[in-house]
């Protein structure tokens, strides 16, 4: 009888290989119908002289199931798309986009007005604009004779 040595990172090639090797035979066989991923909407920073704008891509979102808070200067906004009820035709179906509850968070800069966001959801996109604080100008004080 011969000992050998164990090598974890052998099972955990051996275990990626095999998880590619399914994953890649149930996306080429259409037969059978895909799982669906989660959702995470794509978002876009924009940032110009008054105000940072974020862009997220809510399809098929419904505004009831879309919630926005700000708290320790962290924005979070919460939502859920809903998957449609599904019907086979002839054996069929694929499913590639994804479905569920999502939560995305971002960490305010100081300069924002939370008092002053604004969101707005048009043709699947929501909008949400964080005006940024006026800065503090510089002012000439006066100095007043003693009589």
């Amino acid at each position: 009888m011969t000992l050998m040595r164990w090598n974890p990172w052998t099972d955990m090639d051996t275990l990626q290989s095999e998880m590619q090797r399914l994953l890649e035979a149930r996306n080429t066989d259409m037969r059978k119908p895909m799982m669906p991923r989660g959702f995470e909407p794509a978002v876009d920073i924009l940032e110009d002289s008054d105000k940072y704008t974020l862009k997220f891509d809510l399809p098929e979102v419904l505004l009831s199931d879309l919630h926005i808070d700000v708290e320790n200067q962290v924005l979070t906004v919460q939502g859920e798309r809903t998957m449609e009820k599904q019907e086979e035709k002839k054996g069929y179906s694929r499913i590639e986009r994804g479905y569920g509850a999502f939560t995305r968070s971002f960490s305010l800069p100081n300069n924002v007005n939370a008092e002053k966001i604004t969101a707005v959801c048009k043709d699947g996109v929501l909008r949400i604009d964080l005006p940024k604080k006026a800065e503090a100008q510089p002012r000439k004080i006066a100095i007043k004779p003693v009589n």
